[in-house]
């Protein structure tokens, strides 16, 4: 027999597949959303989350947009995390607001020039569904709503009037950007620095002094493959969780 928690759930995974979430997503979602409610001494959800129709567009951002106008421009770009704020903010301020993050980790915007806003935006650090909820719920009451996640960084946006008020209006509108990727200098040292390491390890291969054939090397790279990218990944969201940017120009 189900409950009223179970009958709430299940229309909570509904409405996130209806509003675009895959159906994997949804459940992994539904399941920490679930978790944290059941380790809960009777939490209700609804009044935890809200109804279930509303939690899900606030968890997928709204859920699917409406249409564009046919004057409404579109502009997908990505950045590293050290510069990420600050470029939402600067392009927020010429209009562009952020709809979704893509599959592979681009700010998918729109800006309709009938009709454009400044934005301003905020960036939380959430490792699952459970904390991006509680975000959410936590910064709700303030205007700020979910525009994507991506890894361990949830983004939010509100319009600049919410803050600023009529100095938020916008009448002149910058040129789309044509880059699509933007790096910072921290970044591209990162990466002169891992290209002249790979060049380093190609000469010392061409020259014998690694046996990329030898078992102790096959064994070796796996693991150090392994340490190297989870030092990088907690070291990346250590830096994410305090604030660090790249102050370089």
């Amino acid at each position: 027999m189900m409950t009223a928690n179970d009958t709430y759930f299940d229309r909570l995974g509904t409405a996130l597949r209806a509003a675009g979430m895959s159906g994997d997503e949804a459940a992994a979602t539904v399941a920490d959303l679930s978790a944290y409610v059941a380790d809960g001494d009777g939490v209700d959800p609804v009044e935890e989350f809200g109804a279930p129709e509303e939690f899900a567009a606030r968890l997928t951002g709204g859920g699917p947009a409406e249409g564009p106008s046919a004057q409404a421009e579109v502009w997908k770009w990505t950045c590293d995390l050290y510069n990420d704020r600050k470029l939402l903010n600067q392009y927020g301020d010429q209009g562009w607001e952020v709809e979704r993050i893509d599959r592979v980790g681009r700010f998918v915007c729109r800006r309709d020039p009938s009709a454009a806003l400044r934005w301003e935006y905020r960036r939380e650090i959430a490792n699952n569904a459970q904390e991006r909820a509680a975000r959410i719920a936590e910064l709700a009451p303030e205007g700020w709503e979910p525009s994507g996640h991506w890894l361990f960084s949830l983004y939010f946006k509100r319009p600049k009037a919410a803050s600023a008020g009529p100095a938020a209006g916008l009448d002149v509108l910058p040129e789309t950007p044509a880059e699509r990727v933007l790096l910072g200098v921290r970044i591209r040292k990162l990466m002169l620095f891992t290209a002249l390491m790979a060049m380093l390890f190609a000469v010392l291969v061409t020259t014998g002094f690694v046996d990329v054939t030898s078992p102790s090397f096959l064994y070796a790279l796996p693991v150090a493959l392994a340490v190297g990218g989870g030092l990088g990944y907690y070291g990346t969201r250590r830096d994410a969780r305090a604030g660090v940017e790249d102050l370089e120009k």
